[in-house]
């Protein structure tokens, strides 16, 4: 295998070439010109691979229609396996397709805030709205100000579930990087007595991002801001729970390539234990008659419908509500949402 700096210049400029439709000329002279550094040889070398991948493209196209299906989708094969099984073919392959394509940047203006000039309203929900290619969230009119939070509109029904209103004790559990938060602080507004919100969040990097984005929406006055691990909370009861916990993110590896082959059978036991632990140390905290939305951005059932099933047996004083589970496609992401009450 060439040396890392090689080797990296090699797969972006197959990635330009193969995947993001970049101009063959463009893609094989920047790549080259970013190799420059590493040394001559290296620079000649990028140009003789990238131009024989160029010429035989066809060929290998072709040849990788006829791998497996789970290198041909870019998967895991105990994933693929899993997903061809709890999904069937058909659903399992088109799930698999929108997690191959490269994901919108997708906003939610928080009110009374319009959307940015030029951001288009989403086609699965029109709350939402879609950010112009290449264009840089932070670069959009109203970033600054906290005009709205980056959300897909997978993300709605955690929200919608709460059925929140002003004056009610909220706990957001696991809150970073905190755009769920800031929704629910916009819809607790006008803030009247006894009104409250805490956001917790236990590592340390993501507690500092989620202080950002309170703070850039206006609402980091208001909240009150914990960093205990989930599982060690106190301080209900509550009227309205969040546990938007840790998972696999199946449902949103598009976006998250790293956790697309950090994926394992065993990584999926241990999210799920830690899920259990945190639903059973914030369950106590919720008023009776509250309710609790318990939320991923997996699509899988060890962490999203057993889970709860799980919980409800042991715990026969709570009740499921409703539930929502949102597949992934080419237009929004996937995730999972249910709500429990007291």
């Amino acid at each position: 295998m060439p040396p890392g700096e090689l080797w990296a210049a090699l797969l972006i400029g197959a990635a330009q070439l193969l995947v993001l439709r970049v101009p063959d000329h463009a893609a094989i002279a920047e790549t080259v010109q970013a190799a420059k550094p590493i040394g001559k040889s290296a620079a000649a070398f990028v140009n003789a691979v990238l131009r024989r991948l160029q010429r035989e493209r066809d060929t290998l196209t072709a040849e990788l229609a006829r791998q497996p299906a789970h290198v041909r989708l870019n998967l895991p094969k105990a994933l693929w396996t899993r997903w061809f099984r709890d999904l069937g073919p058909d659903r399992a392959t088109a799930v698999a397709e929108s997690l191959a394509e490269p994901p919108r940047t997708v906003l939610r203006p928080l009110p009374p805030f319009p959307p940015p000039p030029g951001c288009e309203p989403h086609p699965d929900d029109p709350d939402f709205f879609v950010v112009p290619h290449s264009t840089r969230l932070d670069a959009l009119p109203g970033f600054a100000e906290g005009h709205f939070v980056a959300q897909d509109p997978a993300t709605r029904p955690a929200i919608d579930l709460l059925d929140l209103r002003p004056g009610q004790r909220v706990l957001d559990a696991c809150a970073a990087p905190g755009g769920k938060t800031a929704q629910i602080a916009a819809r607790l507004a006008p803030w009247p007595d006894g009104t409250r919100l805490v956001a917790n969040e236990p590592n340390p990097d993501r507690a500092e991002t989620l202080r950002d984005t309170l703070r850039r929406c206006g609402f980091l006055d208001r909240i009150e801001l914990s960093t205990l691990p989930a599982q060690d909370l106190t301080g209900g009861p509550f009227d309205r729970i969040l546990l938007d916990v840790p998972c696999s993110n199946t449902g949103v590896l598009g976006r998250r390539p790293d956790a697309r082959w950090a994926w394992t059978p065993t990584r999926l036991r241990r999210a799920a234990d830690l899920q259990a632990q945190i639903l059973e140390a914030c369950a106590p905290l919720l008023a009776p008659g509250g309710r609790l939305v318990y939320s991923t951005c997996s699509i899988e059932p060890e962490e999203d419908t057993l889970q709860l099933q799980a919980f409800l047996t042991r715990h026969p004083d709570f009740t499921l509500l409703d539930s929502r589970l949102t597949l992934p496609t080419p237009l929004h992401d996937g995730s999972f949402a249910a709500a429990l009450t007291r």
